[in-house]
């Protein structure tokens, strides 16, 4: 009898722990997959939206925890247009606005004539005049959940604007904003002369030199923060709250699987005291049978993580089918956070079987049999 048909006979011993133990595992890897997966799906999909923008620096209020709550005065904007290396600044303002059905959306207020309005990708429609009032771009997706089109008119915080055009940008929160005139949205929410975020595109994006020296002008001018767009939020308090908390919260579902596969090897050692005597007496070193319990360590693990890994692709998809997650937050998996995961399961898994190993060859093969 070799190591692995003794694994394999040991878990078959008792196919129930085993699979429980192995369901334990999966649900920690998929937990794990989920919840870091969307901890860094928040910047990502910031990061990608306001790229899509064509920003290369964004600026925002310094010290505000509230990733929208901070306002810059609009005053500031031709102060940094003055910057060298600066090619243009756009303002924007965004908030939460109640729309129809009691729903709610991501609203946009854009200055009329910035860069932002350029490269604007249509599905529908066409992209409203500089002196064009009450009128909207709505992107695809929520255009599709609300069954609103071109020519309908969509309500924000009780007011109404004419739909000109559906956007049809690659973005998640993109496809999910509603874009309007800058000083439509200031009036509704009465922050008239401010923007949430400034967007700097620069003279030469992929000069880091110029665009640090940029970055260091801008702050001066007032207290604001400056970061390239896939930091936009990096810095901030609430998502970096719910980042510690869902981070926090993945480790802890994965060392519980750990602890699963280590109990599961500690009964298992414990109930079979004389067979490892048995196995002692006629010959087995110890580090056979230490190799044959780290080899069920093993094999526990890597079932767990293959079940892990499709809950977890199944758990992030699940989580974007959510309207209030998946209007804004596209949680995706990356090939290298699900290989990760997956290794350190199994390296965790192996490393907790030591234990159970060690207490089976510790006793002499007398005392084993005696025990029994």
């Amino acid at each position: 009898m070799n190591h692995l048909q003794l694994a394999f006979r040991n878990l078959q011993r008792r196919p129930a722990r085993s699979i429980l133990t192995v369901l334990g595992v999966a649900f920690a890897v998929g937990s794990f997959i989920t919840l870091y997966g969307l901890s860094r799906s928040v910047n990502q999909n910031v990061g990608g939206s306001f790229d899509e923008h064509g920003t290369d620096l964004t600026v925002r209020r310094r010290g505000i925890a509230e990733p929208f709550g901070g306002t810059i005065p609009e005053t500031v904007i031709p102060e940094i247009v003055k910057i060298p290396g600066v090619a243009a600044v756009a303002g924007q303002l965004i908030t939460f606005a109640a729309t129809d059905n009691d729903d709610s959306v991501l609203a946009a207020g854009w200055t009329p004539g910035s860069f932002y309005w350029d490269n604007v990708p249509l599905k529908a429609g066409r992209v409203p005049g500089p002196d064009e009032h009450k009128v909207a771009l709505v992107g695809y997706d929520i255009a599709r959940a609300l069954d609103k089109k071109v020519g309908d008119e969509i309500t924000l915080l009780g007011e109404k604007f004419h739909i000109v055009g559906l956007t049809d940008y690659h973005s998640i929160i993109n496809r999910n904003q509603v874009i309007v005139n800058l000083a439509d949205l200031q009036e509704l929410i009465f922050r008239t002369g401010a923007v949430t975020f400034l967007a700097i595109k620069l003279a030469h994006p992929t000069d880091k030199a110029e665009a640090d020296r940029v970055s260091e002008a801008t702050e001066s001018l007032e207290k604001l923060t400056v970061s390239r767009s896939e930091g936009t939020l990096r810095g901030d308090s609430l998502v970096g709250l719910m980042t510690a908390v869902s981070t926090s919260m993945a480790w802890v579902a994965l060392f519980m699987g750990v602890l699963m596969v280590l109990n599961t090897l500690l009964m298992a050692v414990l109930e079979r005291t004389r067979e490892i005597g048995i196995l002692s007496a006629i010959g087995w070193s110890t580090e056979r049978i230490m190799g044959a319990l780290v080899i069920e360590g093993f094999l526990l693990s890597a079932v767990g993580s293959i079940f892990g890994i499709m809950l977890g692709v199944a758990g992030s998809k699940l989580l974007s089918a959510v309207p209030a997650i998946g209007r804004y937050v596209a949680v995706e998996p990356t090939l290298p956070l699900i290989a990760i995961t997956a290794l350190a399961a199994i390296a965790l898994g192996i490393l907790g079987s030591f234990y159970p190993a060690f207490v089976a060859t510790r006793a002499s093969p007398a005392e084993a049999l005696e025990r029994a």
